[in-house]
């Protein structure tokens, strides 16, 4: 009885041995971990930095598209015109770093005056472009472009105007045109500046 009790012990105690080596990692095998991850996080890091500046661009246009469908929905909800200013060139001031270029939603006329003109009306907050990233021009119906100081987009109640064509221009060259069609609601993103209006869209 007393072999076998220290038989069967023997044997638990080498099996705990084998479990411990097989459930712990050495130091080397630690360093060798860490070095790897070091590496896939350096590869990572440079990849996301090529393309950020692409996302940067992408995201601006994505965020105006948000502003433009709110601006339509707004004029056609309300019976009421509404617009989008873009400022291009912001006003910089002595001894400050030059301010990015952004949009500001011109909101329906208030209840209290409803003939208020649309540039009487306090604009919503300015939606600054993100760093790097600038209106290379706007393109309205008809092709007519602004691609210096301010442009104003009107929206009007019927759905029927306000069409227009933004190109922003993002660093390293990056471009993307948003093309708004008032006429049936649709934005589509272009990865080129040459985006025009057909005259069945005007």
């Amino acid at each position: 009885m007393d072999r076998l009790h220290v038989h069967t012990s023997a044997r638990t105690y080498i099996a705990a041995r084998r479990f411990r080596r097989c459930g712990g990692f050495t130091f080397l095998e630690l360093v060798l971990v860490v070095v790897i991850l070091g590496i896939l996080f350096s590869v990572s890091v440079m990849s996301v930095r090529n393309l950020t500046p692409k996302y940067r661009v992408r995201t601006a246009a994505r965020e105006l598209g948000t502003t433009i469908e709110q601006a339509r929905l707004l004029a056609v909800s309300r019976g009421e015109w509404t617009g989008i200013r873009y400022v291009l060139d912001p006003p910089s001031s002595s001894g400050n770093p030059e301010p990015p270029p952004y949009y500001q939603l011109i909101p329906p006329p208030r209840a209290e005056f409803p003939d208020q003109p649309l540039h009487e009306r306090k604009p919503h907050s300015k939606q600054e472009l993100p760093s790097g990233v600038s209106f290379r021009a706007i393109r309205f119906a008809g092709n007519h472009t602004v691609d210096s100081d301010t442009a104003t987009v009107v929206f009007s109640p019927m759905g029927n105007a306000g069409s227009h064509i933004v190109v922003f221009e993002g660093p390293g060259g990056r471009v993307m045109s948003l093309k708004a069609n008032c006429i049936t609601g649709l934005i589509d993103f272009y990865e080129t500046d040459d985006v025009v209006f057909r005259n069945f869209e005007e």
